[in-house]
């Protein structure tokens, strides 16, 4: 057994579609989000196969914990099809809208993404998702 101390958990600042809020280090983004009302879209529950969560990193990308291999395979950049991923009821058109548009931006998903550090990102889907990619430029 270590006798080193733990390091003290910091709260940092978290914005998700233009709403703040202080948050854990190590909080899941996706959680974050519904408690500051951000309005993400969350289908599946959380589970990493709708892909709906999906947001892009507009500061801090660096913060939030690397893409796991089910968040991976979710966004397609596997190539598997989504059906193995055990999202049979999710429209494909989903997929290849994210894979169409924002193939040129960090995409990740909220579910599988946990803050690190001050971040701020704004959601692919929804009118407040709209109204914050508007602001910062991201069309």
């Amino acid at each position: 057994m270590s006798s080193e101390p733990k390091p003290t958990p910091r709260k940092v600042r978290c914005v998700i579609n233009g709403q703040e809020i202080d948050v854990w280090e190590g909080y899941r983004l996706w959680d974050a989000a519904l408690d500051a009302d951000a309005k993400l879209w969350h289908v599946c529950g959380g589970k990493g196969e709708c892909t709906t969560c999906a947001v892009i990193p507009v500061a801090g990308g660096e913060n939030l914990s690397p893409p796991t291999t089910h968040e991976k395979l979710s966004l397609g950049r596997l190539r598997f099809p989504a059906n193995l991923l055990g999202a049979r009821w999710l429209p494909a058109r989903f997929l290849w809208w994210i894979k169409k548009r924002w193939t040129d931006k960090p995409v990740r998903l909220a579910c599988q993404a946990y803050i690190q550090g001050p971040v701020e990102v704004v959601g692919l889907f929804g009118k407040k998702a709209k109204e914050a990619r508007s602001k910062h430029g991201i069309e």
